[in-house]
């Protein structure tokens, strides 16, 4: 016990910066573990999906793949729930205008209640054989499609003869 007094009177200045130095590297590893043990626990969605089971669409999705799969010129769908999205994917006959599109994905809206629309966004992805995706959404807060600007895939050369 001596021996230990005599270490701290001689170095007294260390030993107290020491003892400061273990307590701050204590309190930066219980913040740290006790920040990634939190950051493990809670959903990955936040509490972005509060209430999301008073709005089931169970029914409503399987009526508009339904819906989709006999409509005029669609070759292929797919709707699917991620979170508060309800994504639409969609490939139709390359003859289909925008507006065919629009009225297709417009008509499929009616399945959903209207309760529903305001809760969950809709993203539309049509693909057409030789044209780049036709995209729309619809927002919970929007009543109509925005549709994203169109344009067809030209080949132009830069080169003048």
């Amino acid at each position: 016990m001596s021996k230990l007094k005599k270490f701290y009177n001689n170095n007294r200045i260390y030993c107290i910066l020491m003892l400061v130095t273990i307590t701050c590297l204590i309190i930066i590893l219980l913040t740290m573990a006790i920040y990634f043990i939190k950051q493990s626990t809670t959903s990955v969605y936040g509490n972005r999906l509060d209430g999301i089971e008073n709005y089931p669409v169970d029914s409503e999705v399987s009526e508009a793949n339904s819906f989709l799969s006999s409509a005029d010129g669609v070759l292929s769908e797919s709707v699917r729930i991620q979170g508060k999205i309800i994504y639409v994917d969609l490939t139709m006959s390359s003859d289909k205008s925008n507006d065919d599109v629009q009225s297709v994905c417009a008509e499929m809206l009616t399945k959903f209640t209207d309760e529903q629309k305001s809760y969950y966004d809709f993203q539309f992805i049509v693909s057409r054989e030789g044209m780049n995706p036709y995209l729309g959404s619809k927002s919970a807060s929007r009543t109509v499609i925005s549709w994203g600007n169109y344009s067809y895939e030209t080949t132009t050369s830069a080169t003048s003869e």
